[in-house]
């Protein structure tokens, strides 16, 4: 037993609480995700896939390490990773300080204006759609995480500083200065082994070729006239468990139209489907959309002590490793293309253009 489970144990003890071994499990999490099309490469994706040029491809990987009591200030953590990831071999995990919560302004501001929304692959609109979410109508029943966003919107920067914990979250690359990118060959396959001062025992487990970084989808319009049926193609993944498909469009500052290929089910698609329909003019009133997709890959998790079927051991740690691939397309730019790029430039961390979002932000205020 090592320092920090002793000195829980005896805290526990004097507590009337449990013993170590019951105690809440360190928590990891693993994302590996491709993204291609225009949000792959930045402003110059952008514009290179706007303008019919060869779209590039973007690796990621994203990890997450919560520990269950406060993590202390001389904490240590890191990954390690196979010398296929072409990148480390040891990836720094760090943290932030947070707030208590419970301060700021709770705010009274109601977003305005109009969500329409459309589901169904097909090229005529289904019976009862759309559905309307009129925020000026709904008299205090917006949700809260809309609520949340409007008023994160009207937030003004700045403020007094405010009393903050310790962190119990730790990712990577979130505060890894020093990193510049995965290459576009990298492989995660292989022994990846998470160790951290703090912890009771390392995170170890081996990711197979199953477990590798997915494709890219290639996502494709063969129409992209706004007043007509929009057919959608994308590669067929092997890998892919199934698909999820949306597109938005923006009327003006106050009203935002939203396709989902499948109403209510995750996955929208199966992952032997790779062809869609966007409904003819859903989106015609607009100056242009914005097409996103998501194929959802294998997922796998890991845990110690090992688990067998039926048993409920108190667990030390677990992981979880989710696989995953984006891609997205611009549809009826025409002559506004060369006004998106340029938007594009300036607001390159935003795959869709600045068009697009100067509208949505419109949607919740300024």
């Amino acid at each position: 037993m090592n320092q920090h489970c002793l000195k829980l144990s005896l805290a526990t003890l004097f507590a009337g609480g449990l013993s170590c071994a019951h105690a809440a499990p360190v928590n990891y999490e693993m994302n590996l995700r491709t993204y291609s099309g225009m949000g792959a490469g930045g402003a110059m994706g952008m514009m290179g896939a706007m303008f019919g040029g060869k779209s590039s491809v973007n690796k990621q990987m994203d990890l997450r390490l919560t520990n269950p009591s406060d993590i202390p200030g001389d904490y240590s953590a890191e990954h390690i990773v196979p010398d296929g990831m072409r990148i480390g071999p040891a990836l720094p995990l760090k943290g932030e300080r947070r707030g208590k919560g419970g301060e700021g302004d709770s705010g009274t501001e109601q977003p305005e204006g109009k969500v329409l929304i459309y589901w169904g692959c097909s090229p005529t609109v289904g019976k009862g759609q759309p559905e309307v979410i009129d925020f000026r109508n709904m008299s205090g029943r917006v949700p809260p995480e809309v609520a949340a966003m409007a008023r994160q919107s009207r937030t003004k920067k700045g403020g007094g500083s405010v009393e903050s914990l310790p962190p119990r979250t730790l990712w990577w690359p979130h505060g890894d200065d020093g990193f510049k990118g995965i290459p576009e060959d990298a492989s995660a396959v292989g022994d990846h082994a998470v160790k951290a001062n703090f912890m009771q025992r390392d995170i170890s487990y081996t990711l197979d070729k199953e477990m590798d970084f997915l494709e890219p989808m290639n996502l494709k319009a063969t129409s992209s006239d706004l007043k007509a049926a929009i057919p959608l193609e994308w590669d067929k993944l092997t890998r892919a468990k199934g698909y999820n498909l949306n597109a938005a469009g923006a009327t003006g500052d106050k009203e935002v139209t939203i396709w989902m290929a499948a109403k209510n089910k995750n996955p929208m698609l199966p992952g032997s489907q790779n062809t869609c329909t966007i409904p003819i003019g859903i989106f015609e009133k607009a100056q242009g959309a914005m097409v996103m997709g998501e194929a959802i890959g294998p997922t796998r998790g890991f845990a110690y002590p090992p688990q067998k079927p039926g048993e409920k051991k108190p667990l030390i740690w677990s992981a979880r490793v989710r696989v995953s691939a984006f891609d997205n397309v611009m549809l009826g730019m025409g002559n506004v293309a060369k006004d998106a790029a340029g938007d594009a430039a300036a607001d390159s961390v935003v795959p869709g253009g600045g068009g697009l979002i100067k509208s949505l932000k419109g949607l919740f205020g300024n």
